[in-house]
């Protein structure tokens, strides 16, 4: 098939995302309706020409493909293509290759270059100018014209170099990226192979492996480097690394490797590239052999306890979770340790709003490492922290029994903590599944896993069912593979009926009048409305809080006698026994900050040990106030006590959202219960529309 890139991207969005509808396709690309029409027309004259039946589409936007075109396809991946056959760049493709353009030039850059290379009028490039202006800017550079330079980007080469890997990362995520980068910046394929040889070597060495996306880029960001640097390009940061502490390490020596043959490269140089080496993604690594290693060890397993205390639970398999975080903080180390700057895409772009407080509880528990570093650790650096914890509780939930569940493996080019992430999000959106291997795509191929299905960002050629999905997943994604995976799996079964199969069986034995509707009709069969393990709902806060368990004290400041009237009610229905509130008094002398959420509600709770037996919480707004053991004043405490983890959980993120909102606020000017209910109950209901 000899598609454009542009129409090909499209047909690979619709092979890996068959249930994509009109509407969102168009959103995603950017495309009017007539465009997308015209692209479908398009791919449906590739697929004729190989003798495919066309894509369909409905009334409402859905489209049917036949099960023939996904034979055919064989895990979408992309032909290769000539980048020279006419393809139009979009916009931002413009703005991203003009950046790299400028930033791996060699000669004289004009007006007219930029017209001739990207094909556009000179207007079009003149807008695309601006925006690169303006695309800079936020890492302190500028673009600047001269009649003796030409166009060139001014600033630190520091800021120039951070620049330069973004936009690696992000053109090499284009279809054909790595042809792209190799084209703009001038850089000779055998060049490539010869670095990425290199690199590999790196990966013996140092008994590590790179992420797939990471192994693309990583020979060419080296190359450009070694380029800006043996052309005077030269970095004035001073790393002020003890020479003990690292080059006598087996990184710095591996280095070798890449540069044995490089001349004019000064030592600071060559100590920038190892960092490069050192803080690239990885996918699994042995841990440092330094001693720092098991003092990070011990800060790590110090902020695993401290999690635990604040949250009131105790959570299984630590071992494993700290292993994961010692793999994870390998190249972290060296990221704080020397201040280079972790990517901090999907922690801006994150709209989960429970691993938003769960970054809250990590960076509350992160004492012992802002310790061992001597300084407190970026906010990107924590969230991805709070990834591996939240991977691994919501991996560790007795939800439903691992025999019972179906079996299957995430595969992820993007390394070990994006991995998480996305196993975070699959972990609790399909709880009916065991999830047995987080795995890259090279892992993939070499080795046999007992799976039943894979999700993976990529396609990838596998008889396996493949799910393939966003690394960062919205709302409206997950709710679409909640449904995609219901229909295929068709609750728990693992037959291959799917409603593009109904109707082609369907059209061998009868006429059709109105097939669209009849695509509609037939998918809604496959769309059950809940799924019966996700069918038990979890308590929140307007559950559980009545006029009888909410109180206003009004002259009461002693911290414990407000324990005691918090208490009482749990107490009266069973859901605690006397034993509770006395652990927790003794726990909490006085009132203890690490229990105070966003500085606004106190939460006071223990182990369920201590004499739990269900689930229950009090609320109590203080209007004079309790002070905590630093001398801060709260209003609003909640008296927590749970028997169950999952539920235990989601209360306590429901609890932080309240105390990051303005409902807070409104509850302790409250002046009845049923005004203190109305508010929490608006908060509660904003929050799951949300």
């Amino acid at each position: 098939m000899n598609l454009e890139e542009r129409t090909n991207q499209l047909f690979v969005e619709l092979m890996t995302n068959p249930q994509i509808t009109s509407k969102e396709l168009c959103q995603k690309f950017e495309l009017t309706r007539g465009q997308l029409n015209y692209a479908l027309q398009k791919i449906n004259s590739s697929l004729e020409e190989e003798k495919l039946t066309p894509i369909k589409r409905t009334k409402n936007g859905h489209f049917i493909i036949s099960s023939e075109v996904f034979s055919y396809v064989k895990g979408g991946e992309p032909a290769k293509n000539d980048l020279s056959s006419g393809y139009v760049f979009s916009s931002d493709e413009r703005v991203d290759l003009i950046q790299l353009r400028l930033l791996s030039k060699d000669e004289y850059l004009s007006l007219n270059h930029f017209i001739d290379e990207l094909e556009v009028s000179r207007n079009t490039v003149l807008r695309d100018l601006k925006e690169v202006d303006q695309r800079i800017e936020p890492y302190s550079l500028k673009l600047v014209y001269s009649r003796k330079d030409g166009y060139y980007i001014q600033g630190d080469e520091w800021d120039k170099r951070k620049l330069l890997s973004d936009l690696l990362i992000t053109v090499g995520q284009n279809y054909h990226g790595i042809d792209l980068i190799s084209k703009y910046a001038n850089i000779e394929p055998n060049a490539i192979e010869t670095m990425k040889k290199r690199v590999e070597l790196v990966e013996q060495d140092l008994d590590v492996q790179f992420t797939d996306e990471w192994l693309k880029i990583l020979p060419l960001l080296l190359i450009l480097l070694i380029r800006r640097a043996q052309k005077g390009r030269l970095i004035s940061y001073s790393f002020k690394i003890n020479e003990a502490e690292l080059s006598d390490t087996k990184e710095y020596l591996a280095a070798d490797r890449v540069i044995w043959d490089v001349e004019r490269l000064t030592e600071n140089e060559r100590v920038y590239l190892t960092m490069v080496l050192l803080t690239a993604n990885l996918s699994r690594a042995n841990i440092l052999s330094a001693t720092e290693i098991s003092n990070m060890k011990a800060a790590l397993e110090a902020v695993i306890e401290k999690f635990s205390k604040i949250v009131g639970i105790q959570l299984k398999n630590k071992e494993v979770l700290l292993n994961r975080l010692l793999v994870h903080m390998r190249p972290a180390y060296y990221r704080i340790k020397y201040h280079l700057n972790l990517q901090t895409k999907y922690f801006q772009e994150n709209t989960d709003k429970d691993l938003s407080s769960l970054f809250y509880l990590v960076k509350k528990a992160s004492g012992p490492l802002t310790d061992f570093f001597k300084e407190p650790l970026p906010d990107a650096e924590l969230f991805m922290i709070s990834l591996f914890i939240g991977s691994h509780m919501v991996g560790t939930s007795d939800i439903v029994s691992e025999d019972n569940r179906i079996k299957a493996i995430i595969v992820c080019p993007n390394g070990v903590s994006i991995a998480t992430m996305l196993e975070h999000s699959l972990r609790k959106l399909l709880p009916e599944v065991n999830f047995v291997a987080v795995i890259s795509a090279r892992e993939f191929y070499k080795n046999t896993y007992d799976a039943d299905y894979v999700f993976s960002p990529v396609p990838l050629k596998t008889d396996k069912q493949v799910f393939v999905v966003n690394s960062f997943l919205t709302a409206e994604e997950k709710k679409q593979l909640r449904q995609k995976f219901l229909r295929t799996t068709y609750a728990g079964q693992t037959n291959k009926v799917t409603p593009e199969n109904i109707l082609e069986v369907i059209e061998k034995h009868t006429t059709i009048k109105d097939e669209g509707a009849l695509y509609e009709d037939v998918l809604a069969l496959f769309n059950p409305k809940e799924s019966v393990i996700l069918s038990t709902k979890k308590n929140g806060l307007t559950d559980m809080l009545t006029e009888k368990n909410i109180m206003m004290i009004e002259n009461i400041t002693d911290w414990h006698r407000v324990l005691d009237m918090l208490a009482a009610p749990l107490k009266e229905t069973h859901i605690i026994t006397p034993n509770y509130v006395e652990a927790v008094k003794q726990e909490m002398a006085v009132l203890p900050d690490y229990v105070v959420l966003r500085n606004k509600i106190a939460l006071p709770h223990t182990v369920a040990e201590a004499g739990a037996l269900g689930v229950g919480i009090t609320l109590a707004v203080v209007k004079k106030g309790i002070v905590t053991k630093s001398g801060q004043r709260i209003h609003t405490i909640i008296f927590l006590a749970s028997n169950n983890k999952e539920e235990h959980i989601d209360l306590i993120l429901e609890i932080m959202d309240l105390a990051g909102s303005t409902a807070v606020d409104q509850l302790e000017e409250a002046t009845d219960k049923p005004k203190m209910l109305e508010i929490i109950r608006k908060f509660s209901d904003t929050r799951w529309r949300h």
